[in-house]
């Protein structure tokens, strides 16, 4: 099983980070590679990813379940590629420090079935933590963007 945590603190209220994150259409354009996504449900969803690790590029078709939201803190999701040989979950966690700043944090489980997978099971897990950390912090971006121009009218 491969695992990767990132958090980070923002200057923005729980508050504001909340309604960006529980529309997770919001962060699905975040993730690295991402070229699209489709809503099946209001819990189940389609990403393609276009990977790239060094000279080896591979096309991603993964299928995100959202298990449990729970308000204002907590997105639970699965996710598992289109050959099940990809199977993994995730969760975000949102919590306040003061009533103007807040951590996200996310932590992340991937395991890789198959030949494959073992094979490709070293270079993920070392890939795994930055990637997360990158899109924690794209997630971020837009909100902090968004503070900084309000604050500036």
């Amino acid at each position: 099983m491969l695992k990767a945590d990132y958090s980070m603190d923002m200057n923005l209220p729980q508050s504001d980070v909340w309604r960006y994150l529980e529309d997770w259409s919001n962060w699905a354009k975040q993730v690295p590679g991402y070229q699209t996504h489709k809503n099946i449900s209001p819990t189940d969803s389609i990403w393609e990813l276009h990977g790239k690790a060094g000279s080896i590029t591979k096309d991603v078709k993964l299928y995100v379940k959202i298990i449990e939201i729970t308000s204002p803190s907590t997105v639970q999701f699965r996710v598992r590629d289109s050959e099940d040989r990809c199977l993994g979950s995730g969760c975000f966690e949102l919590s306040p420090l003061s009533s103007r700043s807040s951590t996200l944090a996310c932590l992340l489980e991937l395991e890789l079935k198959g030949l494959t997978g073992k094979i490709s099971a070293p270079l993920i897990g070392s890939l795994l933590p930055g990637l997360l950390e990158k899109f924690v912090q794209r997630i971020a971006k837009p909100l902090i963007e968004a503070d900084s121009v309000a604050l500036s009218l």
